[in-house]
């Protein structure tokens, strides 16, 4: 507003003394449309956008093994990360303005020019999901789309491998943790009738069931169970159990 007044009255000094001159010359002289032209050019370099193109996507601050080719989860308590992929025709993307909406409440500290991409914290349990929705515009609202997705939430989750070496193995591969590194997890294993081994260990993950005297014609069948937690965030935990041989 203020940019608008302060071109008026430099028009007005610009353009005042030459009102004289419009009344002597050729009245095609018209005094308005110069007004107009300068008026309008703050607007029409700012408001110069179209969009070709734009999506929504997310994705998660979650641990997996190194050798899963799938997609990281979001789990409560995890960073989600949501991005407005846009491609314009014309124009500056400098001159779109993001207003983002967590469960339709305005995020305003995330908001505003050039803030195309959007992180926040799950809140919601397994089976849930959360409503992120964005709006796009230019300064005067002449361009103006919005999108919503939702981000469904699941929970941590360990799965159990067997492994044949020198001695028997079980290896754990924990999915969907919030954490920066593996020792950030802690291991409890329990075998039928033994004491739990809890560790944070490096080579917490992994089992050896060492077998002595065994005799080769027989085996016993066993129960193993493992539950793994999140020495950072407590909330996340993860269960499974196995039967074995030995």
């Amino acid at each position: 507003m203020k940019i608008k007044i302060y071109l008026l009255i430099i028009s007005l000094l610009v353009v005042s003394p030459l009102m004289v001159l419009a009344e002597t010359t050729d009245s095609s002289f018209d005094i308005n449309t110069i007004l107009n032209e300068l008026l309008s050019g703050e607007q029409a370099t700012s408001s110069n956008v179209s969009i070709k193109k734009f999506d929504l996507s997310w994705s998660a601050d979650t641990y997996v093994p190194l050798e899963y080719e799938g997609r990281a989860l979001p789990v409560r308590g995890g960073k989600v990360f949501v991005n407005a992929d846009i491609s314009l025709s014309d124009g500056d993307a400098r001159n779109l303005k993001y207003s983002w909406f967590l469960e339709n409440i305005f995020q305003q500290n995330k908001s505003g020019y050039g803030k195309n991409s959007f992180y926040f914290y799950a809140q919601q349990r397994p089976g849930g999901y959360h409503t992120i929705r964005v709006q796009i515009f230019n300064e005067d609202r002449t361009i103006f789309q919005e999108k919503t997705i939702e981000i469904p939430i699941t929970k941590s989750e360990v799965v159990l491998s067997r492994h044949n070496n020198d001695q028997f193995s079980i290896i754990a591969r924990p999915y969907f943790f919030s954490i920066n590194k593996l020792t950030d997890l802690e291991f409890e294993w329990t075998l039928s009738g033994q004491e739990p081994i809890i560790s944070s260990n490096y080579n917490a993950s992994i089992l050896d069931i060492g077998v002595s005297n065994k005799n080769t014609y027989q085996t016993i069948e066993q129960s193993l169970w493992l539950n793994v937690k999140n020495l950072i965030e407590t909330e996340q935990s993860a269960y499974n159990s196995i039967k074995i041989n030995i």
